[in-house]
């Protein structure tokens, strides 16, 4: 049976933080809130538990999970380009619900990489995410704590008993937002795109792009619509 943690977030004690640090250094898997649905999250670094968190949400290997990081210079861990438009954006729109896909380190399983060799990354805004990666300092999965292809939860009551008694430590940080997923916008090479509309708009990134004159590097917004 996994450790329930009841946290408040807008005051997360420091007892219940060590001690999902520890399991996850440990090799262990959690489920946690975001700022849109509750997550499922291990080490990036560990195979074992990445093929251990894959199996627990059924999904399949070919359909690589994004990483939520400490902060925008953990970024060097996992890629070795860093774009000028990740800076541009994550200092806009991070912390906050959006995922950039940048060129990954060879060194990085294919399970969070893909057939593509990218990976998808952002910094969240949630207070219990970020009170954990701070003393981490390492990236941890966040993919929707669900069954491959059902809802995504925002409560723990919304998740299934089989997934919940799958994992180590279970974080009750109340009810998410829920809402749009994460925005997940490609900037591992040019033209940029949207690979997956969500919290923020592609408009919004386009804004932005174009006001520090990286419009050249997009792909037409009339045409991502069509993808």
């Amino acid at each position: 049976m996994p450790t329930t943690v009841t946290i408040n977030p807008d005051l997360p004690d420091e007892f219940s933080v060590r001690e999902i640090v520890r399991c996850l250094r440990a090799g262990g898997i959690i489920i946690y809130p975001t700022e849109t649905f509750y997550g499922i999250g291990a080490l990036f670094t560990r195979e074992s538990t990445l093929k251990r968190l894959f199996a627990i949400k059924q999904r399949d290997a070919g359909k690589p999970v994004l990483l939520l990081i400490p902060d925008v210079a953990f970024i060097r861990n996992i890629s070795s380009v860093v774009p000028p438009a990740l800076e541009t954006l994550a200092e806009y729109f991070w912390p906050g619900p959006l995922t950039l896909l940048i060129e990954a380190q060879p060194h990085l399983s294919p399970l969070i990489t893909g057939h593509n060799r990218t990976v998808g990354i952002r910094v969240s805004i949630n207070p219990i995410v970020q009170r954990i990666l701070a003393p981490l300092q390492d990236g941890i999965t966040s993919t929707s704590a669900n069954i491959s292809g059902d809802a995504s939860p925002a409560s723990i009551e919304e998740i299934p008993d089989a997934l919940l008694n799958a994992v180590d430590v279970v974080i009750d940080g109340g009810k998410t937002p829920g809402g749009s997923p994460s925005t997940v916008f490609d900037i591992s090479s040019t033209p940029y795109k949207t690979v997956r509309e969500g919290a923020i708009s592609t408009r919004q990134i386009m804004n932005v792009l174009e006001q520090t004159g990286q419009q050249a590097k997009l792909l037409p917004h009339d045409v991502q619509q069509n993808q």
